[in-house]
């Protein structure tokens, strides 16, 4: 079957603010990137202007006027045929009040004192966004669910959003979910790429994990990374620890044969769990990812403490 053609959206961003110096600011600085930019100052012009032409990329302030800002993202994505990124404003850094927006279809959240410095390479993420996410593997049907962050080809939108839904489930269900984070670090550059000969590493760490992931139900999220690094999360629905040991186990078995036990190699593989048992308080979706990446870093660092000791003996 031959490669289907690369797609390249067109570069047209709809900017929706009440505020006339954003706008206009925010416009002028896309178009001299070669954007096509059109204003709206409500949610209502804004819907129509949609309605009549596909923008790829829309950037919409949190409290636009005439239609909420997250009553306007959900009409917004009802109105769309085609891909469209969403970058919000707002002035807002609480992670449930975002977490709202990434589950009513937010891919981006750009804080607006800092807007004007960051909309131009947000709007050219989110074109490249668009353009991967039609041509990702991980989109096809046979492949197992995974959101990647990694390659741009989804966001924060496709893995808080999903990541609730679980939440909610787990405790309606009263079953436990659980999240696996997994991180391949190398000591230096020449220590990671010496095992690149097949693919990139990441690649290989995520292919581990599909072998391992039980069908329908377990998915995996790509992270993106420090350089020498890798990161995936494994979200394991209605699992204990055994589901949970046996994916470790089974992504450490497909790596043996690097001697990541030994620090002399310059790598290592460390992993931290977090769980939801389905009680009344529900977890924000981030909040549920970062203890389970925190056990992660905290497992690493006893793990290089520990390193030492074990190559000597």
């Amino acid at each position: 079957m031959s490669a289907s053609p690369d797609f390249s959206p067109p570069r047209r961003v709809l900017i929706v603010d009440a505020d006339v110096g954003m706008r206009e600011s925010a416009a002028a600085l896309l178009k001299l990137r070669g954007f096509e930019v059109a204003v709206a100052a409500d949610g209502v012009e804004a819907l129509t202007m949609f309605a009549r032409e596909w923008f790829p990329v829309v950037i919409t302030d949190s409290s636009v006027p005439a239609v909420d800002g997250i009553e306007f993202i959900a009409r917004l994505r009802i109105l769309s045929l085609a891909p469209v990124y969403i970058i919000m404003l707002t002035e807002i850094a609480d992670v449930r009040f975002q977490e709202q927006g990434y589950c009513m279809g937010v891919d981006q959240y750009l804080m607006r004192q800092n807007a004007l410095g960051e909309v131009v390479g947000r709007v050219q993420a989110g074109v490249t966004a668009i353009r991967r996410r039609q041509s990702s593997r991980t989109g096809r049907a046979h492949e197992p669910a995974t959101v990647d962050l990694e390659n741009g080809a989804h966001t924060a939108r496709h893995l808080v959003g999903r990541l609730r839904a679980e939440i909610v489930q787990a405790g309606r269900s009263r079953k436990t979910l659980q999240l696996l984070s997994i991180g391949l670090d190398a000591a230096d550059a020449a220590a990671f790429h010496q095992h690149q000969s097949t693919g990139p590493i990441s690649d290989t760490l995520l292919s581990a994990a599909h072998d391992a992931m039980r069908p329908q139900l377990d998915w995996v999220v790509r992270l993106p990374a420090p350089a020498n690094t890798c990161r995936l999360v494994v979200v394991m629905p209605e699992s204990g620890p055994v589901e949970v040991n046996t994916m470790e186990q089974s992504i450490r078995n497909a790596f043996v044969h690097w001697g990541l036990s030994s620090s002399a190699r310059g790598l290592r593989l460390s992993t931290g769990l977090a769980a939801f048992a389905g009680e009344d308080n529900e977890p924000a979706a981030l909040e549920l990812l970062g203890q389970a990446e925190r056990g992660r870093r905290s497992n690493d660092t006893m793990s290089k403490a520990s390193m030492p000791a074990q190559d000597a003996a």
